[in-house]
């Protein structure tokens, strides 16, 4: 009993195809490093760290502006902060996947995967039954 590869080919290729889709839908792996968009305000010396979840990752105050008043402070982080709010927004829009194509993607792979499936498993029942049989046919 052999596999067929093209059977296997097609098969894997269908998969590859599928996981590729799902992988549009989902967040980002977990070890693919998300970069920050960063804002800044005077002059650098306030920066205020974006992820693309739009949340707040970091905020760096030079030590040396912490003798300005707290409004003057203030304004700065607000306005690095809208800037790093402002460079998310205008940043690439996240991939989204055609849910067509995916639903079609999964309705091939079901049609052809199941009845090869079913085809492989009456094969590896026929061995077995030929196997407890002593090997006759």
């Amino acid at each position: 009993m052999s596999a067929d590869p093209s059977m296997s080919g097609d098969f894997t290729r269908m998969l590859d195809a599928t996981m590729a889709a799902l992988r549009t839908v989902g967040p980002p792996p977990a070890d693919e490093a998300e970069t920050p968009v960063v804002g800044e305000a005077a002059d650098g010396q306030v920066r205020a760290e974006m992820g693309r979840d739009g949340k707040l990752h970091a905020l760096h105050v030079e030590p040396r502006l912490m003798r300005l008043g707290s409004e003057e402070l203030t304004a700065h982080v607000v306005t690095a902060v809208n800037a790093a709010i402002d460079g998310l927004r205008s940043g690439p829009a996240p991939q989204v996947a055609d849910m067509a194509q995916l639903r079609e993607q999964l309705q091939e792979v079901r049609d052809t995967a199941v009845p090869r499936l079913g085809s492989f498993l009456d094969a590896l029942t026929e061995a077995q039954e030929r196997m407890a049989r002593g090997g006759q046919r």
